[in-house]
Order: C-alpha cells, then sequence, then structure tokens
C-alpha cells in the first residue's frame, strides 16, 4: 500500500440561509462597529450567513445524499407555503464561552424553527447527525470579541425575507473561513 491514508476526504458543511445584499452590507457595518467598540474579528459581508443545520466534517461522497435531503426539504416548503420566510433580527446577543457577538431573533419564528426542523429530520433519516445544541437563530456578528459589544438597538429591528436556503462548505484559511455553495435551492414558487 502507498503512503496515503484509508480515511476518506472530508468536507466541514452546513445548511443556511444567505442575507439579499442590502442586509448583507448592513449586518457588516453592524459587524464593524461591533468590532471596533471591543476589538475581535468582524465577520466579512461574504461570509454572514444563518445556519439552519451545522453537520460539520462529512465524507466527501456523501454530499449527493445532502443534496437530495435538500432537494426533499424545498419541496416540502413550498408545498406547506412557508416561503418566502420573513423574519425580523431584532436582538444583540454575546456568548462568553466562544467569544461570539451575534444578532438574532427575540421571538422565535415558527416557520424558521420548522424549516431547521426539516433539514434536521432529513438529514438524520440519511444517517447524519446534528450538533445536539438547540436551534438558536442567529447571525454571527464578531469573533474574538472579548467582552458583549455595546448593543445598539436603535440599528433594529433588520428585515429579512428569505427565499431560498443553501447547502454551504467551509473551507479554513489564515484569515477565518470562506464559504462555498454546493447546492442552492430556490423556494418561492417552485423547488
Amino acid at each position: 500500500m502507498s503512503g496515503q491514508t484509508a480515511s476518506p476526504e472530508r468536507a466541514r458543511v452546513f445548511f443556511a440561509l444567505w442575507p439579499e445584499a442590502a442586509l448583507a452590507e448592513r449586518l457588516a457595518a453592524l459587524a464593524e462597529a461591533q468590532a471596533a467598540a471591543v476589538g475581535g474579528r468582524a465577520m466579512a459581508r461574504e461570509t454572514l450567513h444563518l445556519t439552519l443545520a451545522f453537520l460539520g466534517d462529512v465524507p466527501l461522497e456523501t454530499l449527493p445524499a445532502l443534496q437530495e435531503a435538500g432537494r426533499l426539504v424545498a419541496r416540502q416548503q413550498v408545498m406547506h407555503h412557508v416561503f418566502p420566510l420573513e423574519f425580523s433580527l431584532d436582538h444583540f446577543g454575546y456568548w462568553q464561552h466562544n467569544h461570539l457577538a451575534w444578532i438574532g431573533c427575540r421571538t422565535p419564528v415558527a416557520a424558521l424553527h420548522g424549516l431547521a426542523g426539516a433539514l434536521a429530520a432529513a438529514v438524520g433519516e440519511r444517517g447524519f447527525a446534528l450538533e445536539s445544541r438547540p436551534f438558536v437563530p442567529h447571525v454571527t456578528l464578531v469573533r474574538r470579541a472579548p467582552v458583549a459589544p455595546p448593543c445598539r438597538e436603535e440599528a433594529l429591528p433588520l428585515y429579512w425575507r428569505a427565499t431560498d436556503f443553501a447547502l454551504l462548505r467551509s473551507r479554513r484559511h489564515a484569515g477565518g473561513a470562506a464559504y462555498e455553495t454546493l447546492a442552492r435551492w430556490p423556494v418561492e414558487g417552485s423547488a
């Protein structure tokens, strides 16, 4: 046998919502302001997203099963008239244990939780395990924030109208991470 490892090549993947361009700009401005106030690393505009289901590292050959799960959920969401999914980001938060400043939804959004639950069920039926943490819809604004940034409640709420969701691959590099869209499902009108 050659010096090659027997373990399969893997990809770090998750399902997420991407904000439309104007919302991404507003989120990026908030991230920059918060990082300037307390330190840490503001998330770049092109990396801002709301994670629906995090799978972590999976073998590359399993990606088609995840894409099928996404297609199935997209069809279900259209049939149940969930999309466009509309909600407001109206609350700033900070997780001290991992030094993340974020923005999220103060009040649970049933359709958002339903979409995350449908994705969890679809990937679970295909043998994938998700993180055991409860779903907390949020967008990370600042990583490595030493303290909670000041809350700029006057900047809220930010309105989000989601018309699709995506399966993303995270690729780490020295400056953080870059996200590659592996599949995207428009769910407004047809899947």
